[in-house]
């Protein structure tokens, strides 16, 4: 034989717990505005100071995780269509000494030559670290999608 248990009237430790959830929720809300706001911070200052923009740049600038950045898809959209439009770096060549000897023309040419394949592979390197980035930002998506049906990674 089963009885029903209730009880009657307002239940103390539901609206308790409800307010702490409502102030949870709240507190959640200021500290991703906060964040949103020292991200958008950052950028405008890595912009006006002509600085490279990426979200590690971004991120250190503005303290906040690039977890977050790649997580607010308009913080990311706004990042990747920065770092888009900027050009490439190069590094700057230091001062080379003049010729101090007679084959040093061959020397000379050989170092322009390292110099030029050597900012060849650093843009390469900075390609590929962007699309890891980016693809460490999809694979953070599709957990969290496949976190949102329920389904462990």
């Amino acid at each position: 034989m089963t009885t029903a248990v209730s009880q009657p009237g307002p239940q103390p430790s539901g609206s308790a717990a409800q307010r702490r959830a409502d102030a949870l929720r709240r507190a959640a809300q200021a500290k991703r505005q906060a964040a949103t706001a020292r991200a958008e911070t950052a950028i405008r200052k890595l912009v006006k100071d002509q600085q490279e923009i990426s979200f590690r740049a971004v991120a250190r600038a503005g303290g906040v995780s690039l977890d977050f950045l790649y997580a607010n898809a308009d913080l990311r959209g706004r990042i990747e269509a920065l770092r888009a439009r900027q050009p490439a770096r190069t590094p700057a060549a230091p001062a080379v000494p003049g010729p101090s000897q007679a084959g040093a023309g061959v020397v000379d040419a050989l170092t322009a030559r390292l110099r030029e394949e050597r900012a060849t592979r650093l843009a390469a390197v900075r390609d590929l670290e962007d699309k890891l980035a980016a693809a460490h930002g999809e694979i953070l998506r599709l957990r969290r999608v496949l976190q949102q049906h329920g389904i462990q990674p």
